[in-house]
């Protein structure tokens, strides 16, 4: 069987727009979840939406 990457989850910053790839953590020995950064690289906040439901967030 031929190996398929992982796609990282993507995360968006609330206050500059930047956006991160996910922080893989283990969940198995093949497979990862991913969590958002602790701050971001742009402006160096904290707050984070997945990409997925960047288009549902509102301020």
């Amino acid at each position: 069987m031929a190996h398929v990457p992982e796609e990282p989850k993507r995360y968006v910053c609330t206050n500059c727009q930047i956006t991160h790839a996910g922080t893989p953590i283990h969940a198995s020995a093949s497979e990862h979840s991913f969590e958002p950064p602790e701050s971001c690289g742009g402006c160096g906040e904290s707050s984070f939406v997945a990409l997925t439901d960047w288009v549902h967030h509102h301020d």
